[in-house]
């Protein structure tokens, strides 16, 4: 190719490049009917979060938000998730992409936000956050993550009473910036290997049949002990302690409470 041609071929792409960062930029960006930011995935594809068509309650009057993908190019758009519904729609309070596999494909992450409003019998101090992950399969195709949706879970902090500002439970993965640490960590990747772990503890913690604080034991474990990790899930262990006189113990304890969740 000569120099003339290619200054032509140069001059005939640069419309094109230009047009096509141009659609991208409105395939991003946030209209009226979104109800957080869309998520551009780079091939003329976006994430979108709406308000459903379709109410689910008998009146008429409640939306829940979906997750759909959107086609720039033909306006098309697929619906793949519902986002709960504890008694308020809620809202997204966060949506990334991040490897939480890490086999080179980045997964959906959406942490849900809802004031609780009804009496639970638990004694709330903050919103209550759900983590959802799907995985990508060929576009438009999403499906949840059970595994690693399970992990980080749902909660909200929870307080000793209604009268105190005492935490006893700290829900631990409110924001992006908790769950890409967690992704970073030796132990969410023990974890994903499905290693073996054993935890130490560092405090008096006690059991719970239930991974709920209202679900406590008179049974609980000393700085220390060590127990074989059975499970994990929003902040909590099911662990197994072997006790020499009792033999073998099992049941729920707080992460923070163990070496698994401690940077020490």
């Amino acid at each position: 190719m000569n120099t003339v041609n290619r200054l032509l071929f140069a001059l005939f792409l640069i419309p094109t490049i230009n047009t096509s960062y141009a659609n991208s930029l409105a395939c991003a960006e946030k209209t009226v009917d979104d109800m957080y930011n869309p998520i551009l995935l780079g091939d003329d594809t976006a994430i979108r979060f709406k308000k459903s068509e379709t109410p689910i309650d008998p009146d008429g009057n409640v939306f829940p938000i979906i997750i759909v993908v959107h086609e720039c190019d033909t306006e098309r758009e697929t619906q793949f998730a519902k986002l709960p519904y504890l008694g308020d729609p809620g809202e997204v309070d966060s949506a990334f992409l991040a490897d939480s596999d890490f086999d080179g494909k980045a997964e959906l992450f959406v942490i849900h936000r809802v004031v609780l409003y009804s009496d639970t019998g638990i004694n709330y101090g903050s919103d209550y956050f759900t983590t959802q992950v799907y995985n990508r399969l060929h576009p438009p195709a999403y499906e949840r993550n059970e595994r690693i949706s399970a992990y980080f879970g749902a909660g909200g902090d929870v307080l000793s009473s209604p009268a105190s500002d005492k935490l006893i439970y700290d829900y631990p993965y409110k924001s992006e910036a908790a769950i890409k640490s967690r992704l970073a960590s030796s132990q969410y990747k023990a974890w994903l290997g499905q290693k073996h772990i054993i935890t130490r503890i560092l405090r008096k913690t006690f059991l719970y049949d239930q991974a709920n604080v209202a679900d406590r034991t008179s049974k609980y474990l000393i700085v220390g002990d060590e127990a074989l990790v059975l499970d994990q899930k929003a902040g909590w262990l099911e662990i197994v302690f072997h006790n020499k006189k009792k033999g073998e113990v099992k049941g729920w304890i707080q992460c923070k409470d163990t070496l698994e969740c401690s940077s020490r």
